[in-house]
């Protein structure tokens, strides 16, 4: 009987330290997840507040030209820049860029669509009236030019 009883003491340590290493692992994942949420969030601030600044900066400087590289989460594939008075541009190709142009409510998108909404007042892009650039290894390149009351959003040109 006795080698019963230490044999049941045995199953129940075995199953309380299973049911602790799960609580554990479902924990340290919840946290882990957590942070990368947040830090993606970071990384959209940083990016929202780098793309305003830089466009601020430069639209009083008349004619001068500034490459700027804006850092992204590596989720987002593509940065789309509209200019709201020329949204009708979007209808056909990006219909939800379209609507959302249409409403005021942002003109700065990210592939795929971010959670903010993103507006920067005083842009102007170049025909069609859009300008959308890839985002490679998690960065965006932009090519912005100072028009003395709001900024000129184009692609950085590529050189190969």
């Amino acid at each position: 009987m006795n080698k019963r009883a230490q044999m049941i003491g045995q199953i129940f340590v075995f199953v309380v330290a299973a049911i602790i290493f799960i609580l554990i692992l479902t924990y340290g994942y919840k946290a882990i997840s957590n942070f990368l949420a947040r830090s993606e969030q970071v990384a959209l601030i940083d990016f929202k507040s780098d793309l305003e600044s830089a466009v601020e900066v430069i639209k009083r400087d008349y004619d001068s030209v500034r490459k700027v590289e804006l850092r992204l989460p590596k989720r987002f594939n593509e940065l789309c820049v509209v200019d709201v008075d020329k949204c009708g541009a979007l209808k056909a190709s990006r219909p939800l860029m379209y609507s959302l142009c249409l409403a005021g409510s942002e003109n700065v998108f990210l592939v795929p669509k971010q959670e903010t909404p993103i507006f920067l007042p005083d842009i102007s892009v170049p025909d069609p009236g859009f300008v959308c650039v890839p985002v490679a290894g998690g960065k965006a390149v932009l090519r912005l030019e100072g028009l003395g009351k709001s900024t000129l959003v184009s692609e950085w040109p590529v050189k190969e």
